[in-house]
């Protein structure tokens, strides 16, 4: 919001006709499938769409058993069909992970009151259609993510190239070696000390720190570290310490706004009428920032921030606000980048904690029930951010009397957004979730903003019914930080071939009650491919959690296809608390000849 184009336009799903309705046959479960595609996390995804429009068009025709890797690989995803070989090239297992963590994510938001569920079983690709009663009725009463581990294990038995899961007390069973072959006799002297550095992984690799699993309950975030609770008089102008004004009219701004920023200080911006202020206390506790139109139908607000006052990197940040609702208004409650000034946007980022226009016909608006929540940066700005939009549950409306709180929990690699409730988590970005040659610009510092913008490529122009004042009222604005201890890792070294893949599973021990954690992979040398089965790991219910990680030793370069050679290499694990405080270990694993 304000030096960006948040959402010209939202594009539209690449199958807005999947199906006609031409046949009576499976017609519930055809409309589940048209709202799941034209879920807008899903439809940026193109592998994501044609997988699941491809297995759901073979399940209507009745030719389920033309679901499997290769046609799937062949006929959705563009592999050729004369060099697909799916030892070497994990592309369905990968997209099929991925596609079931989105499914699972929409059913636990936004689409958690469909009729019916989606589900794609472990270790097959036929899709089912279950009722949502019946599912939730069904699933076990912890609340821990399936795992695609069971897959994996199923995959690999079926593959003659994969290994499994080695035992911590057994060496692993590695080619002779040839005659005067220095090279396999090293591997194999390499291979056979893997358990014992694995037992030192598992006594070693852990966070100094590391917490027990002694259920704690919710988060205790203790009193703010800043904050700024407008308890001043009435027509005090927002304490200058904490906020500063950002002035001008429309062509300050990337996104064609109406409105010109005043200042209450002694500066005054043309267009601005002091005896009509635009950011003030009421006296009774709250910030106003208000957009008025003047005779001449010009229109005047405020945009406040804490750039070059304070800057912020990672904790809770949230405010309590109601915000207005009018045709043309677009208040919002963002961050961004420090270092704008130097490195232009989208590069310094911006984090939209809420926003919202009005829903009119003219743009894709949102509605008084609802609140946009985003990140822009390096590949993933203006209409193609990475965004989630929260309905207000229970009718609520973002102008109701009794305020609501917008917040995010920020921390390295990863920003969770909630509603009234730091516990109500409804959307949940990190790095994994970029899209390709996308860049994470948010572990560095940010400065707040809260504004309320009229007109604009989203908002649309005002009208004669648009209410002139229009208010933001801020009850709020608080900065936590808390200490997290960061859980242990253990993870058993699994053998790969050379040309081929690998999946084995990661134990988390942490602490109950601690929330998410942010788990990243990478090896070394890099020629062998990690990928981890989910990036975030919860621990809000639970201290044991279990994620999957998967080698692949052919991976694609700029230069094509890279296949690692054998040998021994390192697999790393990191996870980040919200807090920062990390854990790390460090395992070699052997690449093995595929002779």
């Amino acid at each position: 919001m304000g030096t960006h184009t948040s959402e010209e336009s939202t594009p539209s799903s690449s199958l807005d006709s999947v199906y006609s309705p031409h046949t009576p046959d499976f017609a519930e479960e055809r409309s589940e499938l048209n709202r799941v595609l034209q879920h807008e996390e899903l439809s940026r995804s193109v592998s994501l769409v044609r997988f699941l429009n491809f297995i759901c068009q073979k399940y209507f025709e009745d030719r389920t058993s033309e679901i499997r890797e290769h046609s799937i690989a062949v006929e959705a995803l563009g592999r050729k069909e004369s060099t697909f070989d799916s030892q070497v090239d994990p592309i369905v297992r990968v997209t099929a992970r991925t596609l079931r963590k989105k499914l699972r994510e929409y059913y636990d938001q936004e689409g958690r009151n469909n009729p019916l569920e989606i589900v794609i079983p472990l270790g097959r690709y036929i899709p089912q259609f279950v009722s949502r009663t019946q599912h939730q009725t069904n699933l076990p009463a912890t609340s821990d993510t399936p795992s695609d581990a069971e897959e994996d294990i199923v995959m690999l038995e079926a593959s003659s190239t994969a290994f499994a899961p080695l035992s911590p007390l057994s060496a692993p069973t590695i080619p002779p070696a040839k005659p005067h072959s220095a090279t396999l006799w090293l591997l194999a002297s390499a291979l056979l000390v893997l358990p014992l550095v694995f037992l030192a992984g598992l006594l070693f690799g852990r966070h100094g720190s590391a917490a027990t699993n002694s259920p704690t309950g919710a988060l205790q975030w203790g009193s703010p570290v800043w904050a700024d609770e407008f308890d001043g008089s009435a027509a005090q102008i927002p304490d200058p310490s904490k906020w500063t004004f950002d002035l001008g009219s429309q062509n300050s701004w990337g996104n064609h706004e109406l409105e010109t920023y005043c200042s209450p200080g002694p500066v005054i911006t043309k267009g601005c009428d002091p005896l009509h202020p635009n950011a003030f206390l009421d006296g009774s506790g709250h910030l106003v920032l208000q957009a008025l139109r003047n005779a001449d139908g010009n229109w005047t607000s405020a945009r406040i921030t804490t750039r070059g006052l304070k800057t912020f990197q990672y904790g809770r940040i949230e405010a309590r606000m109601k915000l207005p609702v009018g045709a043309g208004l677009w208040p919002a409650f963002w961050m961004l980048g420090a270092n704008f000034n130097s490195v232009g946007w989208p590069a310094a980022g911006t984090v939209d904690i809420a926003e919202n226009v009005g829903l009119t016909s003219r743009n894709n608006g949102l509605g008084p029930g609802m609140i946009r929540s985003s990140l822009h940066g390096p590949g993933y700005s203006g209409g193609n951010s990475l965004r989630r939009d929260f309905q207000l549950p229970n009718g609520a409306h973002i102008d109701d009397g009794s305020f609501h709180t917008y917040g995010i929990i920020w921390s390295p690699g990863m920003i969770q957004f909630y509603v009234d409730d730091p516990a109500n988590i409804f959307f949940v970005q990190n790095v994994s979730n970029l899209p390709e040659g996308g860049e994470w610009v948010f572990d560095r510092p940010f400065y707040l903003v809260i504004n309320l913008a009229v007109g604009g490529d989203w908002a649309g122009d005002p009208d004669n019914s648009t209410p002139s004042p229009s208010q933001i009222l801020v009850d709020y604005v608080r900065v936590y930080q808390l200490t997290t201890a960061a859980p242990s890792l253990q993870w058993q070294p699994v053998p790969v071939q050379s040309g081929g893949m690998a999946s084995s599973p990661i134990h988390l021990q942490g602490q109950k009650g601690s929330g998410r954690v942010y788990l990243s992979c990478s090896t070394e040398p890099a020629t062998v491919g990690c990928v981890l089965d989910s990036s975030t790991i919860d621990f809000t219910n639970s201290a044991s959690r279990d994620d999957t990680v998967t080698l692949s030793t052919d991976t694609v370069s700029h230069e094509g296809s890279v296949v690692a050679k054998p040998g021994v290499y390192k697999l790393t694990l990191t996870a980040t608390t919200i807090s920062g405080d990390r854990s790390q270990l460090t395992v070699p694993f052997a690449v093995t000849s595929s002779h």
